[in-house]
C-alpha cells in the first residue's frame, strides 16, 4: 500500500506505518510492531500514543502487557470530519488576523526641508515611470523648497508622471507658480490651510509646511489610501478650472 496516500490524510511517516502495520498483524504487542517496521521503540511508543490520541489505535492490557490494534478504518473519515469542524471553528478567528493584517499601516516622518525633499523624490521614485499622484495642494511647496520646486517639476515631466492637482481658489492669484507646475490643475473653494497631502500607490505623504522644522508624514496602508482617494474625487468633480 502506498503510505504517502495514508500520511495526505493528516499522520506522519511514522504514524502512518503503524498504523498500516497493526491493521495486517491485528492485535499485538509492540514487539511485533518493531519486528515489522524496524522502528525503534522509542519511536514506536510516541506514534502508538498520537495514534490513540486521534483514536486510530486502541490498546489492552493483558498479563501486564499492553495489546495494540488498529480501530475500524472507517475511523479515518471521523478523523478528517473532526479536523474539517476544528478548521471551520477556527475560520472566524483566523480570517479577522488577515483582515487585521490588511489594516496594519506604517507611519515614516521626514523633518526639515532635507527631509521634505527625500520625501517628495521617494514618491516620485515610486510613481516613475507613468505613474499618478493626487495632491490637496496649499500652494506652500514652492516658497518653502526653493529652486528645488522646479527640478521636482521637471523631474516628474521627464518621467511622465501625471498629477491632478486641487488648489484653493485664492491661489489662482500665483500665476508664477502656476506657470511652472506640471498637472492637471482645479480650483475649490477650501479656505486657507498649511498642509498639502499626496495620494499616490498605497501611500499618503501629508506636509505641513509651516511647522518649524516644517515636516513629512507618510502613511503606508491601502485602505487609508483608498479613503483618502475617494475624498479626492468628490472634491475633484466639483473643483474647476
Amino acid at each position: 500500500m502506498d503510505i504517502t496516500k495514508i500520511e495526505e490524510l493528516g499522520l506522519r511517516h511514522n504514524e502512518a506505518l503503524i498504523y498500516i502495520a497493526l491493521l495486517e498483524i491485528g492485535e499485538t504487542t509492540t514487539g511485533a510492531i518493531v519486528k515489522k517496521t524496524s522502528l525503534h521503540r522509542v519511536l514506536i511508543y510516541d506514534a502508538l500514543e498520537s495514534l490513540i490520541k486521534k483514536g486510530l489505535v486502541t490498546f489492552v492490557i493483558k498479563e501486564n502487557r499492553k495489546y495494540f490494534q488498529a480501530t475500524d478504518p472507517n475511523r479515518l473519515l471521523d478523523f478528517l470530519r473532526e479536523k474539517e469542524e476544528i478548521a471551520k471553528s477556527l475560520l472566524p478567528e483566523l480570517s479577522l488576523k488577515r483582515e487585521q493584517a490588511k489594516t496594519k499601516q506604517q507611519v515614516s516622518i521626514y523633518e526639515g526641508v532635507r527631509g521634505l525633499k527625500s520625501a517628495l523624490q521617494n514618491m516620485l521614485k515610486k510613481l516613475t515611470p507613468n505613474g499618478t499622484y493626487y495632491a490637496f495642494a496649499s500652494g506652500n511647496m514652492a516658497d518653502t523648497v526653493g529652486p528645488y520646486y522646479n527640478i521636482y517639476q521637471k523631474e516628474k515631466e521627464k518621467n511622465k508622471i501625471k498629477s491632478l492637482i486641487i488648489y484653493d481658489e485664492e491661489f489662482k492669484r500665483r500665476k508664477d507658480i502656476l506657470k511652472i507646475t506640471k498637472g492637471t490643475i482645479k480650483f475649490y473653494p477650501l479656505t486657507y490651510f498649511p498642509t498639502d497631502t499626496f495620494i499616490y500607490n498605497d501611500r499618503v505623504l501629508i506636509v505641513v509646511w509651516n511647522a518649524n522644522p516644517p515636516f513629512a508624514t507618510l502613511i503606508i496602508n491601502k485602505q487609508t489610501a483608498e479613503s483618502y482617494k475617494k475624498m479626492f474625487d468628490v472634491f475633484w468633480k466639483n473643483a474647476h478650472p
